[in-house]
């Protein structure tokens, strides 16, 4: 939905890298709408407006939500992105979306608390309420309301652990695993 300019769109064609591309949302459903017409002879009585929606949204290559939880916008309309690389002269490659943890662990410092409260961004749904645990952490470290919190002794050591992320879209519970590199030591100058 955005005009380019000669000179922008030659250099986005010399472009290697992956670009995002914003659709409203009624146009791109409309023109999807007459994809499936012309392709499939799929008309509106066979698959409503609903169905076709519904089926855009469970889509990977589609995200419709930025990484704070809120509907993607441009130009004060609410759009859907996808993200593609150029690989040929008509060959594109799609970016799937694939949901994650948003905001990465603070360090631990040692005799400092730690806290660190994760956020889920999930490209299809608004900001899940989730359900954080881990199936192993260090003997310090542990889950309190979503939140993971402890005080970092001095003989601790960097440690892998992976995050469990549980929530529900819709009446369908998910779960991701994560995996984390969530404890960075530094040391103060008194240790």
């Amino acid at each position: 939905h955005q005009t380019q300019m000669a000179k922008k769109l030659e250099k986005l064609e010399q472009c290697t890298e992956y670009r995002t591309f914003r659709f409203r949302i009624q146009a791109f459903s409309n023109g999807y709408r007459e994809f499936i017409e012309r392709e499939a002879g799929l008309t509106e009585q066979a698959v409503s407006k609903q169905q076709l929606r519904n089926y855009l949204h469970q889509q990977h290559y589609i995200s419709r939500y930025n990484e704070d939880g809120k509907k993607a916008k441009s130009k004060g309309h609410h759009v859907w992105n996808v993200e593609a690389k150029k690989i040929s002269r008509n060959t594109w490659w799609f970016k799937e979306f694939v949901r994650r943890i948003a905001t990465p662990p603070p360090k631990a410092v040692i005799g400092v608390p730690y806290e660190w409260t994760p956020t889920i961004w999930d490209p299809q749904i608004k900001a899940p309420k989730v359900y954080f645990s881990s199936e192993w952490l260090p003997p310090w470290l542990r889950w309190e309301n979503n939140a993971l919190r402890g005080l970092p002794p001095p003989d601790a050591t960097d440690c892998n652990i992976v995050v469990v992320a549980s929530y529900y879209q819709g009446k369908e519970r998910k779960c991701g695993r994560f995996w984390l590199r969530a404890c960075r030591f530094r040391r103060f100058a008194g240790y």
